[in-house]
C-alpha cells in the first residue's frame, strides 16, 4: 500500500483491487461515507485476449465530528418530526447521532439521509465552551397552553 497526501484528502494505491474494496468496506462500516468506482482501459492485447485496467475508487467521508454544532436544513428538520434546527452531534458511527439543544431529544440520521441533505458543522469542539448549571428555577406555566403558544 502506498499513501500520498493530496489537497483534499489521501490517495491510497493497492496492488489488488480486493484490498482496496476491503478498505472501502471497513470505512463504510465505521463512518457515514459514500464512494464511486470506475475503471479505465490501459492496454489490451488482442492476440492473447489480455486487458489491463486501471481501477479508481473515490471515497468521501462525512465532514462531521463528535461535539460539532450543526444547523439542519429545514426539510430534514421536518422529516425528523420537528427537530430543532440547531443540534449537537454526540456520536458518529454508521449513523450521525444528534441531540436537540432545546428539548434534549436524540435522533439518529442514517447515511442515506445525511448525503441527501448534506449538512456541515457550524462550529467544532474547539469553539464551544463547557459550563455548569448551578441553579434551576421552575417558571409558572399554564398547563392548558400549548408549547407552540409559549414559544
Amino acid at each position: 500500500m502506498n499513501i500520498r497526501e493530496m489537497h483534499d484528502g489521501l490517495d491510497f494505491q493497492f496492488k489488488n483491487k480486493s484490498h482496496a474494496n476491503r478498505l472501502v468496506d471497513f470505512i463504510n462500516s465505521q463512518v457515514p461515507s459514500r464512494f464511486k468506482s470506475s475503471k479505465q482501459l490501459i492496454s489490451h492485447d488482442l492476440r492473447n485476449n489480455n486487458f489491463n485496467f486501471k481501477y479508481t475508487i473515490s471515497m468521501e467521508i462525512a465532514p462531521i465530528c463528535k461535539d460539532d454544532l450543526v444547523a439542519l436544513p429545514r426539510p430534514l428538520s421536518k422529516e425528523l418530526g420537528g427537530l430543532g434546527p440547531i443540534v449537537l452531534v454526540y456520536k458518529i458511527s454508521t449513523f450521525v447521532q444528534v441531540v436537540d439543544v432545546f428539548t434534549m431529544r436524540t435522533y439518529e440520521i442514517d447515511q442515506n439521509c445525511y448525503w441527501k441533505y448534506g449538512f456541515t458543522a457550524l462550529c467544532g469542539r474547539d469553539r464551544l465552551t463547557e459550563f455548569v448549571v448551578l441553579n434551576i428555577e421552575d417558571t409558572d406555566r399554564d398547563v392548558n397552553v400549548s408549547r407552540a403558544a409559549i414559544k
